[in-house]
């Protein structure tokens, strides 16, 4: 994709050491995520898509599969996608036309027979976990579970990342989250601010911590990093005018959304509709084009 690279080994995209992307020459985006179900079997506080759809057919996969074509890397997408009983055939169906092909999971359903069937079909698993069992019970719940996922994930060899929320409650427990994704071998801790959306909407503003604070965890987790010897790579990015609407989620209705835009109904803003339209066609009225790349090249992020 021009001077746009997928790195396996750290699951991101890059550009070589000293230039930028050609912007220009994409005629699709890099990253799209495709929800395959809404349903979940966690309630997590924080989760942006709590409204309800009823599930795609394996029929409307294959033909968004179809329309997708093109794209460097697709996520199979939640909800919990797991919860899907086609699930395996719907990432074998994908397998064949994408180069990079992840999993958001919670990862409370990940059985050593699961992560057998996803072997050597998905490129790497984006699992969550907010830190120690007490503060990501009071978020997430099922510590226990998602620990077990990961270990089973870890025994298959499976490449994982983990996502965290940030959240004043969660910020001096962050570190440790740091610490058990090197123990468990995880390759990238990817911290996000939540958006007001879905059930968010619940938070209270004194439930946020402020970019300050935010910073200076982040400076002791990267001091941590070079004192304690741990792995795994850090990340994470303010939601501000260099981050606006980076990510493309094509909803189970095949409809396309920019995600997140502060000043728009739910934080997002309608782009397309897949079911009659091709993706050059959304992506030619994306406005947020810099942004999506930029965001997932990671120029618009911390990283430690």
């Amino acid at each position: 994709m021009h001077n746009i690279f997928f790195d396996n080994k750290n699951h991101e995209f890059s550009v070589k050491e000293g230039e930028l992307p050609e912007y220009s020459k994409l005629d699709l985006p890099i990253s799209v995520i495709a929800q395959v179900t809404r349903r979940c079997n966690l309630s997590c506080k924080f989760c942006s898509e709590s409204e309800s759809f009823t599930d795609p057919s394996f029929n409307d996969l294959e033909q968004l599969k179809d329309k997708l074509s093109g794209v460097k890397r697709v996520y199979l997408s939640g909800g919990e996608p797991l919860l899907r009983g086609d699930m395996f055939d719907i990432i074998k169906l994908y397998r064949r036309n994408f180069d990079v092909l992840g999993l958001p999971t919670n990862c409370t359903l990940m059985s050593k027979e699961v992560c057998k069937k996803l072997k050597g079909n998905i490129n790497y698993i984006n699992a969550g976990l907010d830190g120690p069992r007490a503060i990501n019970d009071a978020l997430r719940g099922d510590y226990d579970g998602i620990i077990e996922g990961l270990t089973n994930l870890r025994e298959s060899g499976l490449e994982v990342s983990l996502s965290s929320v940030i959240l004043k409650s969660t910020l001096p427990s962050l570190k440790y989250v740091v610490n058990i994704a090197d123990a468990l071998g995880v390759t990238k801790v990817k911290m996000v601010i939540p958006i007001l959306r879905g059930r968010a909407c619940g938070l209270s503003p004194s439930d946020f911590a402020d970019n300050g604070e935010i910073l200076k965890e982040f400076e002791e987790i990267k001091r941590l990093k070079v004192e304690l010897g741990w792995k795994p790579r850090v990340k994470f990015a303010f939601w501000d005018k260099s981050t606006e609407g980076y990510a493309l989620i094509v909803y189970p209705d095949q409809k396309v959304y920019a995600w997140p835009v502060f000043d728009m109904p739910e934080s997002v803003r309608y782009v397309g509709d897949l079911k009659t339209e091709s993706m050059q066609e959304v992506w030619k009225k994306y406005p947020y084009k810099i942004n999506h790349v930029n965001k997932y090249v990671g120029l618009s992020m911390h990283k430690a």
